[in-house]
């Protein structure tokens, strides 16, 4: 799977919070960044940014990203 297949995609726990996916994008020379936004009920989206070797580690698993999947990263 290529990363940026899961841009768009979103997440809902069984409480009814969530994590939405908005964007992937190159930086620091070569390494990709996540953009993502997680809602805690009815409340605001916050948005967070962090590596996608980290989102990986944290939150892969919930949109089916593998090692194999992210560059660099095996």
């Amino acid at each position: 799977m290529n990363p940026n297949d899961i841009v768009g995609k979103s997440y809902v726990f069984d409480d009814g919070n969530s994590i939405k996916i908005t964007q992937i994008k190159i930086r620091d020379g070569n390494i990709p960044w996540v953009t993502y936004e997680t809602q805690s009920g009815p409340g605001i989206p916050r948005r967070y940014v962090m590596t996608l070797h980290e989102f990986n580690g944290h939150y892969g698993h919930l949109f089916g990203l593998n090692s194999d999947d992210i560059p660099g990263e095996q």
